[in-house]
């Protein structure tokens, strides 16, 4: 399997959908228990080649010394350390998502799509700094009946079986958020019963 070839794509899709800006967010996919593949450390997704997708080992180090992998390695591998069951993950810097995550407020079940493709509501993960071992750590709880939640004052980051499952729960996310968003301005937004 090209795992270059789908982060790449992966990325200029991500990029073409509005879910990321410039060189913000990243994607990673699990090949084995020490061996990941990422997207790299600023670099933009339009100019992105397969060659710049960084291979890594389980503690962070790139298989090419001359490679910078995306500075949320940390995130993306204590993820998969946690819960072995995912393969992919995506990190977003999605508008309306993020606007939530920058307020602190999480997004209830309100759509009956959220809870088979994301789990359910969506939390807010405490403020870390980005890149930290402490941001690494603190989603972990977020995550554990939930493949996605929002990161105080920074993104989101979704997870899955595979890149295409982790990608459509990014874009569930920030669906919900819009929706939550405009009915908040329509009038009392009704949540759906757990």
């Amino acid at each position: 399997m090209n795992y270059r070839k789908k982060l790449v794509e992966a990325g200029k899709k991500l990029y073409n959908l509005g879910l990321v800006a410039g060189t913000s967010g990243n994607i990673s996919i699990k090949e084995n228990d020490d061996s990941y593949y990422i997207t790299p450390s600023g670099l933009s997704y339009e100019s992105m080649k397969e060659e710049d997708i960084v291979r890594i080992h389980k503690d962070g180090s790139a298989y090419k010394k001359e490679q910078k992998p995306s500075s949320e390695w940390m995130m993306h591998l204590e993820i998969y350390k946690k819960y072995p069951n995912y393969e992919a993950i995506v990190h977003t810097h999605s508008t309306v998502a993020t606007s939530f995550a920058v307020s602190r407020v999480n997004i209830p079940l309100i759509l009956i799509e959220m809870k088979p493709f994301l789990g359910g509501d969506i939390k807010v993960a405490p403020f870390e700094a980005a890149g930290s071992k402490e941001l690494a750590e603190s989603i972990i709880p977020y995550l554990k009946d939930r493949n996605s939640c929002l990161l105080a004052n920074h993104g989101v980051v979704s997870c899955g079986k595979d890149l295409e499952s982790a990608f459509i729960s990014a874009e569930y996310v920030e669906d919900a958020a819009k929706i939550y968003f405009n009915s908040r301005l329509i009038g009392n937004p009704y949540i759906i019963e757990e």
